[in-house]
Order: C-alpha cells, then sequence, then structure tokens
C-alpha cells in the first residue's frame, strides 16, 4: 500500500481539479503544525483517511515549507490523503 499526500487545487465554479502538489511523507509533521491537528487528526492523515479545506494562510505557509509557488487566489485549495 502507498500512501500520497497532496495539496489539491480547485476551480471555484465547477469545481475541477486544476493541479495537485505532492507532499513529501517527511515534510508532514510540519504541514501538521499548520493544519493544528489533533493526534487523531494527524494519525487519520498519515494513514491516508481524510481531506480538509485550506484557508489562504495556509496555503501560503505550505508553500514555504514545500519551497513551491502554487497559490492563486481565484482557486480553492484543500490537503488530502490516499492510496495508489
Amino acid at each position: 500500500m502507498t500512501i500520497v499526500y497532496t495539496i489539491d487545487a480547485f476551480e471555484r465554479v465547477d469545481e475541477l481539479l486544476v493541479f495537485e502538489i505532492d507532499i513529501p511523507k517527511e515534510k508532514l509533521p510540519e504541514v501538521a503544525k499548520v493544519m493544528v491537528w489533533t493526534d487523531e487528526d494527524y494519525s487519520d492523515f498519515s494513514a491516508g483517511i481524510g481531506g480538509w479545506d485550506l484557508t489562504s494562510q495556509q496555503v501560503r505557509a505550505i508553500e514555504k515549507i514545500l519551497d513551491k509557488n502554487f497559490f492563486q487566489e481565484d482557486l480553492d485549495f484543500q490537503i488530502s490523503g490516499g492510496e495508489i
């Protein structure tokens, strides 16, 4: 079983997926701090369960952790984990 963790960007009107950004597993502890997850939330996410909506502030903070620029004002963002 392989679990992938991503930031997903969606169009606001039709909710189509525009792009995904992979989150390396070793970055999860830093991302968890930005998300202010409970231990249970972190455990669920690490196991590939669940997804959360992101605020623009969370997206900007995760950009810094990943050293990538992807925020766009006209998109909605979520963080998710799941099996491939």
